[in-house]
């Protein structure tokens, strides 16, 4: 495998880690009408403050009269807790509180990892999830053998709401070659829907072999 490119793909992957990981405070204005706006405030006059604040899915400098304003605090609010109206920065409500059981959980997820992208369903049992995945694989295409497809079953287990263990099968095939591989595994599933998925896969070709298993997500 080439160097360059592995390491290329493992720096842009644990990028792309941190900043999902990162949570994110804003201020917050209170408006004499009852809005919550949860902004970035830039600058106050001694009559007006001036911030940015999320509209039609963009963010924009705007300002409002102190005089329109009940209440202003700064890292007031932390976005993972709230609802906001569709397109703004307008708090709707908080969120719910964090689900009591694995049937409450995300069902759906999507996950790009070193050298993968899938698509994952959910079904809950009682206190165990079955995961069926499916999606592509570019492991091959390093090596010149083109993209592969790729399908796994595992089970979510641990009896957690957000931290599971997660055994399964795994198997990549190009329709010439197939290989099997048992995954071990944990996986971390958030109320926001963020999601991190880190184990080991092993295999038997020409002897016993293990390959790392990492990906980011998003659940839904």
């Amino acid at each position: 495998m080439n160097k360059k490119i592995l390491s290329s793909v493992f720096s842009v992957f644990f990028l792309l880690l941190f900043t999902c990981g990162l949570s994110q405070d804003y201020d917050l204005i209170v408006t004499t009408k009852g809005d919550s706006i949860a902004c970035r405030i830039d600058s106050i006059s001694e009559t007006h403050i001036y911030f940015e604040m999320k509209s039609q899915n963009n963010w924009a400098h705007t300002q409002i009269g102190l005089t329109d304003v009940s209440e202003y605090k700064r890292n007031a609010i932390d976005k993972k807790q709230f609802v906001f109206k569709a397109g703004t920065s307008i708090i709707e409500s908080p969120k719910p509180a964090s689900p009591g059981s694995i049937r409450d959980i995300q069902k759906n997820s999507v996950y790009v990892g070193i050298l993968s992208f899938s698509y994952a369903r959910m079904i809950p049992g009682e206190h165990v999830g079955v995961n069926l995945a499916g999606g592509l694989s570019f492991l091959g295409a390093i090596f010149g053998d083109g993209v592969g497809f790729m399908g796994e079953i595992s089970l979510l287990t641990g009896g957690g709401v957000k931290h599971f263990f997660e055994p399964g099968f795994f198997i990549v095939t190009d329709f010439d070659d197939t290989f099997p591989m048992v995954r071990a595994g944990y996986r971390y599933q958030g109320p926001d829907g963020f999601s991190f998925r880190a184990g080991i896969l092993l295999g038997y070709d020409d002897g016993l072999s293990g390959l790392p298993a990492l990906s980011i997500g998003y659940s839904f």
